[in-house]
Protein backbone atom coordinates (compact mmCIF):
# COMPACT_ATOMS: atom_id res chain seq x y z
CA UNK A 1 0.00 0.00 0.00
CA UNK A 2 1.11 3.50 -0.32
CA UNK A 3 1.07 5.60 2.77
CA UNK A 4 -1.21 9.13 1.69
CA UNK A 5 -0.56 10.81 4.75
CA UNK A 6 2.99 10.67 7.13
CA UNK A 7 0.94 9.92 10.15
CA UNK A 8 -1.42 7.70 8.47
CA UNK A 9 0.72 4.58 8.85
CA UNK A 10 2.14 5.20 12.37
CA UNK A 11 -1.33 5.85 14.00
CA UNK A 12 -3.44 3.30 12.60
CA UNK A 13 -3.11 1.18 15.59
CA UNK A 14 -3.11 3.89 17.91
CA UNK A 15 -4.98 6.31 16.82
CA UNK A 16 -8.48 4.84 17.94
CA UNK A 17 -8.42 4.84 21.73
CA UNK A 18 -9.71 1.90 23.14
CA UNK A 19 -10.86 0.31 26.67
CA UNK A 20 -8.26 -2.56 27.18
CA UNK A 21 -9.77 -5.58 26.76
CA UNK A 22 -9.72 -7.88 30.24
CA UNK A 23 -7.31 -10.57 29.65
CA UNK A 24 -6.22 -14.36 31.36
CA UNK A 25 -3.18 -13.73 33.25
CA UNK A 26 -0.71 -16.51 32.23
CA UNK A 27 -1.10 -19.75 33.92
CA UNK A 28 1.91 -20.42 35.61
CA UNK A 29 3.61 -24.29 34.98
CA UNK A 30 5.06 -26.42 37.68
CA UNK A 31 8.84 -26.69 38.63
CA UNK A 32 10.74 -28.86 40.08
CA UNK A 33 11.44 -27.52 43.59
CA UNK A 34 14.27 -25.33 42.53
CA UNK A 35 11.64 -21.96 42.72
CA UNK A 36 13.24 -21.12 39.08
CA UNK A 37 11.73 -21.86 35.68
CA UNK A 38 11.86 -20.78 31.94
CA UNK A 39 9.93 -21.77 28.91
CA UNK A 40 11.60 -21.58 25.40
CA UNK A 41 9.44 -23.25 22.92
CA UNK A 42 5.95 -24.40 22.15
CA UNK A 43 4.22 -26.73 19.48
CA UNK A 44 0.98 -26.25 17.91
CA UNK A 45 -0.61 -28.54 20.34
CA UNK A 46 1.13 -26.64 23.46
CA UNK A 47 3.49 -29.33 24.37
CA UNK A 48 6.21 -26.86 25.95
CA UNK A 49 9.69 -27.19 26.87
CA UNK A 50 11.90 -25.17 28.83
CA UNK A 51 14.37 -25.79 32.30
CA UNK A 52 13.91 -25.92 35.60
CA UNK A 53 16.40 -25.46 38.63
CA UNK A 54 15.75 -28.55 41.10
CA UNK A 55 16.27 -28.63 44.64
CA UNK A 56 19.64 -29.48 44.28
CA UNK A 57 20.47 -26.27 42.57
CA UNK A 58 20.61 -27.76 39.14
CA UNK A 59 19.16 -26.77 35.80
CA UNK A 60 17.10 -30.28 34.13
CA UNK A 61 15.42 -29.70 30.74
CA UNK A 62 12.04 -30.25 31.24
CA UNK A 63 8.66 -30.99 29.67
CA UNK A 64 5.51 -29.48 29.93
CA UNK A 65 2.39 -31.59 27.93
CA UNK A 66 -0.35 -29.51 26.81
CA UNK A 67 -2.76 -31.67 29.52
CA UNK A 68 -1.04 -30.47 32.54
CA UNK A 69 1.11 -28.17 34.00
CA UNK A 70 3.52 -30.61 35.88
CA UNK A 71 7.07 -30.37 34.63
CA UNK A 72 8.83 -33.82 33.10
CA UNK A 73 12.58 -33.91 33.70
CA UNK A 74 14.04 -35.14 30.59
CA UNK A 75 16.63 -37.96 30.96
CA UNK A 76 20.08 -37.47 30.70
CA UNK A 77 22.71 -39.55 28.53
CA UNK A 78 24.49 -40.80 31.60
CA UNK A 79 23.65 -40.51 35.45
CA UNK A 80 24.43 -37.13 36.83
CA UNK A 81 24.59 -35.38 33.51
CA UNK A 82 23.77 -32.03 32.29
CA UNK A 83 21.27 -31.54 29.63
CA UNK A 84 19.81 -28.39 27.83
CA UNK A 85 16.91 -28.87 25.84
CA UNK A 86 17.21 -26.02 22.47
CA UNK A 87 13.83 -26.77 20.90
CA UNK A 88 10.30 -28.47 20.17
CA UNK A 89 8.91 -30.29 16.56
CA UNK A 90 5.45 -30.12 16.41
CA UNK A 91 5.43 -34.23 17.16
CA UNK A 92 6.61 -33.66 20.22
CA UNK A 93 10.39 -34.73 19.69
CA UNK A 94 12.93 -32.29 21.53
CA UNK A 95 16.65 -31.14 20.58
CA UNK A 96 19.34 -30.49 22.56
CA UNK A 97 22.89 -31.60 24.34
CA UNK A 98 24.49 -33.54 26.64
CA UNK A 99 27.03 -34.14 29.01
CA UNK A 100 28.88 -37.30 27.36
CA UNK A 101 31.51 -39.19 28.24
CA UNK A 102 34.58 -38.97 31.06
CA UNK A 103 36.08 -35.53 29.95
CA UNK A 104 33.05 -32.96 30.00
CA UNK A 105 32.18 -33.10 26.87
CA UNK A 106 28.90 -32.51 25.44
CA UNK A 107 26.78 -34.56 22.49
CA UNK A 108 23.65 -33.25 20.84
CA UNK A 109 21.09 -35.44 21.34
CA UNK A 110 17.30 -35.80 19.97
CA UNK A 111 14.34 -36.82 22.89
CA UNK A 112 12.02 -38.59 20.11
CA UNK A 113 9.45 -40.25 22.89
CA UNK A 114 9.98 -37.51 25.26
CA UNK A 115 6.78 -38.93 27.07
CA UNK A 116 8.40 -42.03 28.25
CA UNK A 117 10.44 -40.80 31.24
CA UNK A 118 13.17 -43.64 30.74
CA UNK A 119 13.68 -43.44 27.46
CA UNK A 120 17.31 -42.13 26.74
CA UNK A 121 17.94 -39.47 24.28
CA UNK A 122 19.92 -40.44 20.73
CA UNK A 123 22.74 -38.94 20.06
CA UNK A 124 23.27 -36.77 17.15
CA UNK A 125 26.71 -37.88 15.63
CA UNK A 126 29.14 -35.16 14.39
CA UNK A 127 30.60 -35.05 11.12
CA UNK A 128 33.60 -38.11 10.44
CA UNK A 129 36.69 -37.34 11.86
CA UNK A 130 35.50 -34.36 14.02
CA UNK A 131 35.35 -34.93 17.51
CA UNK A 132 32.60 -32.75 18.89
CA UNK A 133 29.27 -31.70 17.91
CA UNK A 134 26.46 -29.39 19.00
CA UNK A 135 23.14 -28.37 18.55
CA UNK A 136 21.21 -24.81 18.38
CA UNK A 137 17.93 -25.49 17.44
CA UNK A 138 14.87 -27.55 15.78
CA UNK A 139 12.38 -27.13 13.22
CA UNK A 140 8.68 -28.37 12.62
CA UNK A 141 9.63 -31.64 11.39
CA UNK A 142 12.41 -32.48 13.76
CA UNK A 143 15.53 -31.29 11.88
CA UNK A 144 18.05 -29.99 14.43
CA UNK A 145 20.71 -27.91 12.98
CA UNK A 146 24.08 -26.58 14.80
CA UNK A 147 27.76 -27.39 13.89
CA UNK A 148 30.24 -30.46 13.97
CA UNK A 149 33.97 -29.45 15.32
CA UNK A 150 37.49 -30.29 13.97
CA UNK A 151 40.01 -31.57 15.92
CA UNK A 152 41.95 -28.44 15.23
CA UNK A 153 38.45 -26.65 16.14
CA UNK A 154 37.22 -25.82 12.74
CA UNK A 155 33.33 -25.27 13.09
CA UNK A 156 31.21 -26.43 10.61
CA UNK A 157 27.70 -25.18 10.00
CA UNK A 158 25.17 -28.86 9.68
CA UNK A 159 21.88 -30.19 9.67
CA UNK A 160 20.72 -33.47 11.34
CA UNK A 161 17.64 -34.37 9.13
CA UNK A 162 14.42 -34.95 10.80
CA UNK A 163 14.67 -38.89 12.03
CA UNK A 164 17.88 -39.11 11.05
CA UNK A 165 20.83 -38.81 13.20
CA UNK A 166 24.45 -38.09 10.61
CA UNK A 167 25.47 -35.05 10.20
CA UNK A 168 24.93 -33.49 6.89
CA UNK A 169 27.58 -30.37 6.59
CA UNK A 170 26.28 -27.00 4.67
CA UNK A 171 29.06 -26.37 2.94
CA UNK A 172 30.94 -22.87 2.47
CA UNK A 173 30.42 -20.83 -0.63
CA UNK A 174 32.30 -19.73 -3.10
CA UNK A 175 35.04 -21.46 -5.64
CA UNK A 176 35.81 -25.02 -5.47
CA UNK A 177 39.00 -26.53 -4.05
CA UNK A 178 41.88 -26.13 -4.24
CA UNK A 179 40.98 -21.98 -4.47
CA UNK A 180 40.30 -19.87 -2.04
CA UNK A 181 36.85 -19.21 -1.04
CA UNK A 182 35.59 -15.91 -0.18
CA UNK A 183 34.11 -16.69 2.80
CA UNK A 184 35.26 -18.05 5.80
CA UNK A 185 33.25 -19.15 9.27
CA UNK A 186 29.51 -19.43 8.16
CA UNK A 187 26.81 -19.70 10.93
CA UNK A 188 23.00 -21.23 9.94
CA UNK A 189 20.12 -18.97 11.80
CA UNK A 190 16.86 -20.88 10.37
CA UNK A 191 15.19 -23.62 8.80
CA UNK A 192 12.45 -24.17 6.91
CA UNK A 193 9.62 -26.53 8.07
CA UNK A 194 10.55 -29.45 6.50
CA UNK A 195 12.17 -33.26 6.95
CA UNK A 196 15.45 -32.16 4.68
CA UNK A 197 15.09 -28.07 5.40
CA UNK A 198 16.31 -25.65 3.62
CA UNK A 199 18.53 -23.55 5.80
CA UNK A 200 19.57 -19.71 5.71
CA UNK A 201 22.35 -17.89 7.76
CA UNK A 202 25.12 -15.49 7.16
CA UNK A 203 28.95 -16.26 6.22
CA UNK A 204 32.13 -13.80 7.49
CA UNK A 205 33.96 -12.39 4.13
CA UNK A 206 37.50 -12.48 3.65
CA UNK A 207 37.96 -8.99 2.82
CA UNK A 208 35.57 -8.46 5.49
CA UNK A 209 32.00 -7.57 5.97
CA UNK A 210 28.80 -10.75 6.04
CA UNK A 211 27.01 -11.85 3.53
CA UNK A 212 23.52 -13.82 3.83
CA UNK A 213 23.51 -17.83 2.34
CA UNK A 214 20.76 -20.25 1.78
CA UNK A 215 21.45 -23.87 1.51
CA UNK A 216 18.89 -26.02 -0.73
CA UNK A 217 18.84 -30.17 -0.09
CA UNK A 218 20.28 -31.46 -3.59
CA UNK A 219 19.47 -34.81 -5.30
CA UNK A 220 22.97 -36.33 -4.07
CA UNK A 221 21.93 -36.21 -0.04
CA UNK A 222 23.94 -33.27 0.68
CA UNK A 223 23.37 -29.48 -0.19
CA UNK A 224 24.10 -26.77 -2.08
CA UNK A 225 24.92 -23.23 -1.43
CA UNK A 226 23.90 -20.00 -3.05
CA UNK A 227 24.31 -16.11 -1.64
CA UNK A 228 21.72 -14.14 -1.31
CA UNK A 229 21.71 -10.78 -3.44
CA UNK A 230 22.72 -8.09 -1.49
CA UNK A 231 20.82 -4.50 -2.22
CA UNK A 232 22.12 -2.25 -5.15
CA UNK A 233 25.71 -0.58 -4.09
CA UNK A 234 24.72 -1.85 -0.94
CA UNK A 235 27.03 -3.59 1.98
CA UNK A 236 26.41 -6.74 4.16
CA UNK A 237 23.50 -8.69 4.94
CA UNK A 238 21.96 -11.13 7.73
CA UNK A 239 19.38 -13.35 7.08
CA UNK A 240 17.08 -14.07 9.96
CA UNK A 241 13.91 -16.77 8.69
CA UNK A 242 12.39 -18.53 6.14
CA UNK A 243 9.18 -20.18 5.65
CA UNK A 244 8.25 -23.16 3.50
CA UNK A 245 7.41 -20.83 0.59
CA UNK A 246 10.90 -19.71 0.30
CA UNK A 247 10.48 -16.62 1.47
CA UNK A 248 13.78 -15.39 3.66
CA UNK A 249 13.84 -12.46 5.84
CA UNK A 250 16.89 -10.23 6.98
CA UNK A 251 18.56 -6.99 6.98
CA UNK A 252 21.03 -5.47 5.13
CA UNK A 253 23.09 -2.02 4.83
CA UNK A 254 21.83 0.34 1.74
CA UNK A 255 24.71 2.33 0.09
CA UNK A 256 23.71 5.44 2.34
CA UNK A 257 25.38 2.76 5.17
CA UNK A 258 21.80 2.73 6.85
CA UNK A 259 20.34 -0.73 8.05
CA UNK A 260 17.03 -2.03 5.72
CA UNK A 261 14.63 -4.85 6.07
CA UNK A 262 14.64 -7.21 3.53
CA UNK A 263 12.37 -10.24 1.85
CA UNK A 264 14.04 -12.30 -0.21
CA UNK A 265 11.58 -14.19 -2.25
CA UNK A 266 12.21 -17.13 -4.62
CA UNK A 267 9.86 -15.40 -7.99
CA UNK A 268 12.52 -11.99 -7.63
CA UNK A 269 16.50 -11.71 -7.76
CA UNK A 270 16.54 -8.59 -5.33
CA UNK A 271 15.11 -8.26 -1.87
CA UNK A 272 12.00 -6.03 -1.41
CA UNK A 273 13.32 -3.51 0.80
CA UNK A 274 11.50 -1.65 3.64
CA UNK A 275 13.65 2.12 4.06
CA UNK A 276 11.13 3.85 6.78
CA UNK A 277 8.03 3.23 8.31
CA UNK A 278 5.83 4.90 6.97
CA UNK A 279 7.79 3.89 3.97
CA UNK A 280 9.15 7.36 3.30
CA UNK A 281 10.34 8.44 6.35
CA UNK A 282 13.77 8.98 6.93
CA UNK A 283 16.35 8.54 9.79
CA UNK A 284 15.56 5.20 10.48
CA UNK A 285 17.19 1.90 11.10
CA UNK A 286 15.04 -1.58 10.69
CA UNK A 287 15.77 -5.01 11.55
CA UNK A 288 13.76 -7.63 10.53
CA UNK A 289 13.24 -10.66 13.30
CA UNK A 290 11.22 -12.74 12.06
CA UNK A 291 8.19 -14.06 9.36
CA UNK A 292 5.70 -16.24 9.17
CA UNK A 293 4.08 -18.51 5.99
CA UNK A 294 2.63 -16.05 4.53
CA UNK A 295 5.77 -13.92 3.93
CA UNK A 296 4.96 -11.41 6.70
CA UNK A 297 7.55 -9.86 8.43
CA UNK A 298 7.95 -8.69 11.93
CA UNK A 299 10.42 -6.54 12.88
CA UNK A 300 12.09 -3.63 15.30
CA UNK A 301 13.43 0.23 14.10
CA UNK A 302 14.71 2.75 15.44
CA UNK A 303 12.65 6.20 14.87
CA UNK A 304 13.92 9.38 14.01
CA UNK A 305 13.42 10.40 17.61
CA UNK A 306 16.08 7.78 18.71
CA UNK A 307 13.38 5.28 20.15
CA UNK A 308 13.18 1.27 19.53
CA UNK A 309 9.66 1.13 17.91
CA UNK A 310 7.73 -2.41 16.17
CA UNK A 311 6.29 -2.94 12.55
CA UNK A 312 4.72 -5.54 10.90
CA UNK A 313 5.40 -5.83 7.30
CA UNK A 314 3.06 -7.65 4.58
CA UNK A 315 4.02 -8.59 1.09
CA UNK A 316 1.87 -7.35 -2.00
CA UNK A 317 2.17 -7.92 -5.66
CA UNK A 318 4.02 -4.48 -6.17
CA UNK A 319 6.54 -5.06 -3.33
CA UNK A 320 8.10 -1.04 -4.25
CA UNK A 321 4.78 0.18 -2.72
CA UNK A 322 5.06 -1.91 0.30
CA UNK A 323 4.38 -0.68 3.63
CA UNK A 324 4.69 -1.65 7.06
CA UNK A 325 2.01 -0.76 10.57
CA UNK A 326 3.66 0.39 13.35
CA UNK A 327 2.02 -1.89 16.41
CA UNK A 328 2.00 0.67 19.30
CA UNK A 329 3.16 0.24 22.47
CA UNK A 330 2.66 0.13 25.95
CA UNK A 331 3.34 3.16 27.53
CA UNK A 332 6.70 3.02 27.41
CA UNK A 333 9.91 4.23 25.39
CA UNK A 334 10.59 0.54 23.87
CA UNK A 335 9.31 -2.23 21.93
CA UNK A 336 11.27 -5.51 20.34
CA UNK A 337 8.59 -7.99 18.51
CA UNK A 338 10.42 -11.37 18.43
CA UNK A 339 7.99 -13.76 16.61
CA UNK A 340 5.13 -14.24 14.54
CA UNK A 341 2.73 -16.84 14.14
CA UNK A 342 0.85 -18.18 10.89
CA UNK A 343 -2.49 -16.34 11.60
CA UNK A 344 -0.41 -12.93 12.63
CA UNK A 345 0.10 -12.39 15.89
CA UNK A 346 3.03 -10.73 17.40
CA UNK A 347 4.89 -11.34 20.56
CA UNK A 348 7.71 -9.43 21.73
CA UNK A 349 8.81 -7.25 24.56
CA UNK A 350 7.76 -3.53 25.68
CA UNK A 351 8.49 -1.52 28.59
CA UNK A 352 5.37 -0.20 30.09
CA UNK A 353 4.52 2.92 31.97
CA UNK A 354 6.22 2.01 34.68
CA UNK A 355 9.51 1.21 33.13
CA UNK A 356 9.11 -2.52 33.42
CA UNK A 357 9.48 -5.08 30.84
CA UNK A 358 6.41 -6.06 29.82
CA UNK A 359 5.08 -9.01 27.55
CA UNK A 360 2.77 -8.10 24.69
CA UNK A 361 0.83 -9.91 21.72
CA UNK A 362 -0.55 -8.29 18.71
CA UNK A 363 -3.16 -9.41 16.37
CA UNK A 364 -4.88 -7.85 12.91
CA UNK A 365 -7.70 -7.50 15.04
CA UNK A 366 -6.42 -6.45 18.42
CA UNK A 367 -4.47 -3.48 19.37
CA UNK A 368 -1.25 -4.40 21.11
CA UNK A 369 -2.00 -6.09 24.86
CA UNK A 370 -0.16 -6.82 28.06
CA UNK A 371 0.26 -10.08 28.53
CA UNK A 372 -0.18 -9.68 32.30
CA UNK A 373 2.25 -11.35 34.78
CA UNK A 374 2.35 -14.36 37.36
CA UNK A 375 1.37 -11.29 40.52
CA UNK A 376 5.42 -9.82 39.46
CA UNK A 377 6.62 -6.88 37.30
CA UNK A 378 8.27 -8.31 34.46
CA UNK A 379 7.45 -10.76 31.69
CA UNK A 380 9.51 -12.13 29.01
CA UNK A 381 7.66 -13.95 26.10
CA UNK A 382 10.44 -16.64 25.16
CA UNK A 383 7.97 -18.18 21.74
CA UNK A 384 4.85 -18.46 20.43
CA UNK A 385 2.96 -21.72 18.41
CA UNK A 386 3.25 -21.54 14.72
CA UNK A 387 -0.34 -21.52 14.52
CA UNK A 388 -0.62 -18.86 17.04
CA UNK A 389 -2.25 -20.24 20.09
CA UNK A 390 -0.17 -20.64 22.27
CA UNK A 391 2.02 -18.36 24.26
CA UNK A 392 5.11 -19.42 26.84
CA UNK A 393 8.06 -17.37 28.17
CA UNK A 394 9.07 -16.56 32.17
CA UNK A 395 7.56 -13.63 34.35
CA UNK A 396 8.10 -12.26 37.74
CA UNK A 397 5.70 -13.82 41.05
CA UNK A 398 5.13 -11.80 43.74
CA UNK A 399 7.67 -12.92 45.55
CA UNK A 400 10.49 -12.31 42.85
CA UNK A 401 10.85 -15.64 40.91
CA UNK A 402 10.76 -16.05 37.50
CA UNK A 403 8.58 -19.06 37.00
CA UNK A 404 8.09 -20.41 33.21
CA UNK A 405 3.93 -19.69 31.86
CA UNK A 406 2.27 -20.78 29.38
CA UNK A 407 -1.02 -18.82 27.71
CA UNK A 408 -3.72 -20.83 25.76
CA UNK A 409 -6.21 -20.99 23.15
CA UNK A 410 -8.55 -20.32 26.22
CA UNK A 411 -6.83 -17.43 27.47
CA UNK A 412 -7.91 -14.15 25.64
CA UNK A 413 -5.60 -11.91 23.94
CA UNK A 414 -6.68 -8.79 22.81
CA UNK A 415 -10.31 -8.29 21.56
CA UNK A 416 -12.17 -11.96 21.20
CA UNK A 417 -13.06 -12.11 17.13
CA UNK A 418 -15.21 -13.76 15.17
CA UNK A 419 -14.12 -15.67 12.02
CA UNK A 420 -14.75 -14.83 8.17
CA UNK A 421 -14.01 -15.58 5.07
CA UNK A 422 -11.56 -14.29 2.94
CA UNK A 423 -12.92 -11.76 -0.32
CA UNK A 424 -12.69 -13.37 -3.63
CA UNK A 425 -9.25 -11.75 -4.89
CA UNK A 426 -7.88 -10.39 -1.69
CA UNK A 427 -5.32 -13.30 -1.32
CA UNK A 428 -4.59 -14.67 2.17
CA UNK A 429 -1.57 -12.77 3.66
CA UNK A 430 -1.86 -14.43 7.42
CA UNK A 431 -3.15 -10.75 8.40
CA UNK A 432 -6.43 -10.78 8.16
CA UNK A 433 -7.82 -14.39 8.54
CA UNK A 434 -9.87 -12.90 11.09
CA UNK A 435 -12.59 -9.42 11.94
CA UNK A 436 -14.53 -8.97 14.58
CA UNK A 437 -18.39 -8.72 14.30
CA UNK A 438 -20.09 -4.89 13.98
CA UNK A 439 -21.19 -3.42 16.61
CA UNK A 440 -25.16 -3.12 16.87
CA UNK A 441 -24.88 0.56 16.81
CA UNK A 442 -22.74 0.17 13.95
CA UNK A 443 -20.87 3.02 15.24
CA UNK A 444 -16.95 4.28 14.73
CA UNK A 445 -14.55 3.54 17.83
CA UNK A 446 -12.56 6.73 16.93
CA UNK A 447 -13.00 10.04 15.37
CA UNK A 448 -10.37 9.60 12.69
CA UNK A 449 -11.74 7.36 11.06
CA UNK A 450 -12.98 9.67 8.00
CA UNK A 451 -9.86 10.33 7.52
CA UNK A 452 -8.89 7.06 7.36
CA UNK A 453 -11.23 5.53 4.01
CA UNK A 454 -8.69 5.06 1.85
CA UNK A 455 -7.39 2.00 4.83
CA UNK A 456 -11.09 0.04 4.94
CA UNK A 457 -10.17 -2.35 1.85
CA UNK A 458 -6.80 -2.57 2.55
CA UNK A 459 -5.33 -6.44 2.85
CA UNK A 460 -3.32 -5.21 5.76
CA UNK A 461 -5.21 -3.27 7.83
CA UNK A 462 -9.09 -4.94 6.90
CA UNK A 463 -9.65 -6.47 10.26
CA UNK A 464 -8.22 -3.31 12.00
CA UNK A 465 -10.52 -1.13 10.71
CA UNK A 466 -13.46 -3.26 10.41
CA UNK A 467 -13.08 -3.18 13.85
CA UNK A 468 -12.62 0.46 14.91
CA UNK A 469 -14.40 1.92 11.79
CA UNK A 470 -17.21 -0.24 11.26
CA UNK A 471 -19.68 2.47 10.28
CA UNK A 472 -17.57 4.35 7.76
CA UNK A 473 -15.75 1.33 5.82
CA UNK A 474 -19.60 -0.02 5.58
CA UNK A 475 -19.09 -3.02 7.52
CA UNK A 476 -23.06 -2.69 9.34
Amino acid sequence: MRASAPLAVATVASLFVLATQAMAAPAALGGLGGGTCRALAVNDGGATVGACRNAAGDFLPVLWSAAGVAAQALTPLQADGACAAVGLAEDGAIGGNCDWGDDGEQAPVRWATPSLPSALPQVLNARTGDDRAEAWFVNAAGAVAGISTTPGGKDQPVVWKGGQRAATALPVPGLLPPLLSPATDCSVVALDPAIAPVAVGHCELRRGGIAAVRWTPNALGGYSVAWLPALSAGGDCMAVAINAAGQVAGTCEDAAGDLVAVRWSPASPAPAALRGVPRGSAGQQLFAADLNQAGVVAGTYIDSDGRSRSFVWAPSDDPASEDALDLGGLGGAAVYARRIADNGRIVGSAENALGAEAGFAWSPSADIADLGTLGGRTNAPAAISRNGLWIVGASANAAGQRLAYRIGPGQRIGAAVAPRSIPHGSGDNGLQSLTPPSPPSCSDKGDDCPRMTSYCNNSTYYSLMSAQCPRTCNRC
